[in-house]
């Protein structure tokens, strides 16, 4: 199993919104605009794009090696991504500043790979219990099944608001999990004092996490 990735300390999770019918220009847009910008940044360690082409929702994942850089960051690129975004009929609907709790790469990052993310909101009075109960029960689960990639964990200590999620192979691997990790995820829900959950599955659009922060042990 990899050890626990000690490199990357936080995450911006930006939900976005799109055109279903114009997803793949919304990647291109994205990768040409997006991605050299948050790459300048000072601390930027990595960052995943990944999106339902049904629905056009999709997550921006940036990891960033400090709180300070993370928020430093911010004003940098957020200028530049309303304005390509509103340009194709995109726009950003929500952003979280997290810690990075957890976070074991069984296998390297890789685009076309498919994630379950299930976003809720919780007590923050129980953060760590909910990370050690994530740590203890899901992780263990998802690392023996089939296709497994990637477990994570990010939370925000002050409001509350938890990410927790895996990777998969395939989308066909990601279904097959959801029945051993389902009832898991509805105790530590319930344990987290947890509201307004949402799981959902996405492809992976892109990728791409710099080293160590990549290493696979």
């Amino acid at each position: 199993m990899a050890a626990q990735n000690q490199a990357t300390t936080y995450a911006r999770v930006v939900r976005l919104k799109g055109d279903p019918n114009r997803v793949q220009e919304t990647i291109t847009v994205w990768t040409q605009h997006i991605l050299p910008l948050l790459k300048k940044q000072r601390g930027f360690t990595g960052v995943t794009l990944v999106g339902n082409r049904k629905s056009g929702d999709a997550l921006s994942v940036s990891y960033w090696d400090t709180e300070a850089t993370m928020k430093e960051a911010r004003g940098q690129v957020r200028p530049q991504a309303l304005k390509v975004f509103a340009g194709i009929g995109a726009s950003i609907v929500e952003d979280d500043e997290c810690e990075v709790a957890l976070l074991e790469r069984f296998k390297p990052p890789m685009a076309g790979a498919w994630a379950r993310l299930t976003t809720v909101h919780g007590d923050p009075a129980h953060v760590s219990e909910a990370v050690d109960n994530f740590k203890d029960k899901i992780l263990p689960v998802i690392a023996t099944q089939s296709g497994a990639r990637t477990a994570l964990f990010f939370v925000n200590r002050q409001s509350g608001m938890a990410l927790a999620g895996s990777v998969w192979d395939t989308e066909y691997d990601l279904q097959k999990s959801e029945t051993l990790v389902s009832s898991l995820r509805t105790e530590a829900i319930k344990k987290f004092a947890g509201r307004d959950a949402k799981t959902e599955a996405f492809e992976i659009y892109f990728t791409e996490i710099l080293t160590p922060v990549a290493s696979v042990r």
